[in-house]
């Protein structure tokens, strides 16, 4: 253990300077049991690809697709369907429907649309700047799916009420919140789908034209997974964004770098996502025994893949303790990996570099210092008043 360290993969994710931690996770072990965590640990570009790519390592417990304490619940009636909480054969074709009305967006109007979007809404304060951090992404993916202006605002709110149900530090009463703004998403987006036609070039338009191709019938899977491109954008677009504020305020000379040539921004979110990536660990659990990188996991085991590892092994990426814009051929692991990769990771880097280009001039005057939320999963800074960088 070195002094400086977070004192396990989990207390890493608020951790002020964890990088240094995940050079040398990565350098060790792929695989292997944590005791004090009391789960085993998936490290550097080697566990984590294996783990992600096992079949019998699942995103929930064997006979678990629902917390125990969400069943029977609106927010368990959504985690029940949403396809990146869920495997199998039934939510093979909502995954392939989902990825390819995804892919179909035009990532350069998206673009545009947020730029202008967060020029019209500067963050004043670090207060404001963090509300912005949530609010800018859920409204730019919100118009995308097809929702009037009127309606980002509570769709926000309701986005990031219902994702305390995600989170096991969450209290009794954010998740009894949760519940609330689950059901109305679910009323809102019903209203969405029932209202008319969807919007031609919407995201919904194309959620639709895709789930008639592969034979996606469910009305009330749909209804669900839509109200999941939401929540799936809050935690880690707002990570995503904070991360990037943070790296023009302490990597020398980026500011300018960009201000003298903007075509650099998408690059700049590339290596954002892979210096301190929005999403540093998920969770695998084994439905059977495996083997993996040699090692034999027994069945019902729980593993902590720490996605930042893998971004910071030097067999996988250059230098990776410098921030450096021409990388090429740069993974991204923080968004998953193989089967496992977010489709939405270039939405997400769209609505993230436009709300960052946007206040970068902003910010720079900004007194700001900051923290991290505690979560032991999404890196996602809390600003307050500081020191101009």
């Amino acid at each position: 253990m070195f002094p400086n360290d977070p004192v396990d993969a989990l207390a890493a994710v608020s951790h002020a300077a964890p990088y240094a931690y995940y050079r040398r996770l990565a350098a060790g072990p792929p695989l292997y049991f944590d005791a004090p965590l009391n789960c085993w640990l998936a490290a550097g570009a080697a566990g984590v690809h294996a783990v992600l790519a096992h079949p019998d390592c699942r995103v929930r417990p064997p006979g678990m697709a629902v917390p125990p304490t969400l069943a029977g619940t609106p927010c368990g009636a959504i985690f029940a369907e949403l396809v990146r909480m869920n495997e199998g054969e039934r939510h093979a074709a909502p995954k392939r429907a989902l990825a390819a009305a995804l892919g179909q967006v035009d990532l350069p109007r998206l673009h545009a649309r947020t730029l202008r979007m967060a020029r019209e809404r500067p963050p004043a304060s670090a207060t404001a700047l963090n509300a912005s951090l949530f609010e800018l992404p859920l409204f730019a993916m919100a118009d995308v799916l097809g929702f009037a202006p009127a309606h980002w605002p509570a769709l926000a709110a309701w986005t990031r009420d219902f994702v305390a149900c995600l989170s096991p530090l969450s209290s009794s009463a954010q998740l009894a919140g949760a519940q609330e703004a689950a059901a109305a998403l679910l009323q809102r987006f019903t209203i969405l789908l029932n209202e008319g036609p969807a919007r031609p070039g919407s995201l919904l338009a194309a959620v639709l034209a895709h789930a008639r191709a592969a034979g996606w019938h469910a009305a009330g899977g749909i209804l669900v997974n839509l109200v999941g491109l939401l929540s799936q954008t809050c935690d880690a677009t707002a990570g995503l964004l904070g991360n990037a504020v943070i790296a023009l305020r302490t990597q020398p000379g980026l500011h300018a770098q960009l201000r003298a040539a903007p075509q650099l921004w998408p690059a700049m979110l590339r290596e954002v996502s892979r210096h301190d990536p929005s999403i540093h660990n998920t969770r695998r659990y084994t439905a059977c025994s495996v083997e993996i990188n040699g090692v034999t996991v027994p069945q019902d085991q729980m593993m902590l893949v720490v996605l930042a590892s893998a971004c910071h092994d030097a067999r996988m990426h250059a230098e990776p303790e410098r921030f450096l814009l021409r990388r090429t051929a740069l993974v991204l692991d923080g968004f998953g990996h193989g089967r496992h990769a977010c489709p939405g990771t270039a939405l997400a880097q769209a609505i993230a570099g436009a709300c960052a280009q946007a206040w970068a001039e902003l910010l720079h005057g900004m007194p700001l210092a900051w923290t991290y939320q505690a979560s032991p999963n999404a890196r996602i800074p809390v600003f307050k008043r500081g020191e101009i960088a």
